[in-house]
């Protein structure tokens, strides 16, 4: 009894399955390439950003884009690696560094439409970019710099606030709600830390100022 069908043997038919998972396995092999010079470019940006260096950053994203960019394609030829975990951590990460060139510059932060990525990468990558932000607040602090301290601060309430009424199966949005536990976190504990060097700094204002007054009346 014949179980290929008509016109076709069984061999034939596991040929064809096998040059589609060899298709498939090359596309994987592109794609981990890929991730890993996503996230790698994304981390250099970041690094450059942090440190003042907003040309480089800019030469490095710009680098990045074109990365995505190549991503992108496999979104609709291998839906299914496309949408694996580790395409999205590198989509995030790179979102995480462009959102945080724009806050850098002063500009609107971008939305997920301007990056091109979904949904779900986008607010991954908005989570992580707070993260960015409690640095910049820490480092704002160290140089007495309190107006920007409270900057980052006020943002990091706001997409807290907003992502924390996001309330979707975690399979649609992979590791979100740790992310928005792990802000809490970072929230409370920057505002301990701002409310600390304010009253810090006032208070070494008082005595500053308690110490003139008594050596121009010759107290001290």
């Amino acid at each position: 009894m014949d179980m290929g069908g008509k016109g076709s043997s069984i061999y034939e038919k596991i040929e064809k399955a096998r040059e589609h998972l060899e298709a498939e396995d090359t596309a994987r092999e592109k794609i981990l390439a890929l991730t890993r010079e996503a996230t790698r470019l994304s981390r250099k940006a970041i690094f450059k950003i942090h440190e003042g260096d907003l040309d480089e950053a800019y030469r490095i994203l710009d680098a990045a884009d074109k990365v995505i960019e190549e991503l992108l394609n496999f979104k609709g030829t291998h839906p299914r690696l496309y949408y694996s975990g580790s395409v999205s951590s590198a989509i995030a990460e790179y979102v995480e560094a462009r959102v945080l060139y724009a806050y850098r510059r002063d500009e609107e932060l971008p939305s997920y439409q301007e990056l091109m990525v979904e949904p779900a990468q986008y607010l991954l990558g908005l989570a992580d970019f707070t993260g960015e932000l409690r640095r910049l607040l820490i480092r704002s602090l160290s140089r007495g710099d309190h107006a920007s301290a409270e900057r980052a601060l006020k943002l990091m309430e706001e997409i807290f606030q907003a992502l924390a009424t996001i309330d979707v199966p975690d399979a649609l949005a992979t590791g979100l709600r740790h992310k928005v536990d792990v802000l809490r976190a970072l929230i409370e504990g920057s505002s301990r830390d701002l409310l600390y060097h304010i009253t810090s700094s006032n208070l070494e204002k008082s005595i500053r100022s308690l110490l003139d007054k008594l050596v121009e009346k010759g107290g001290v």
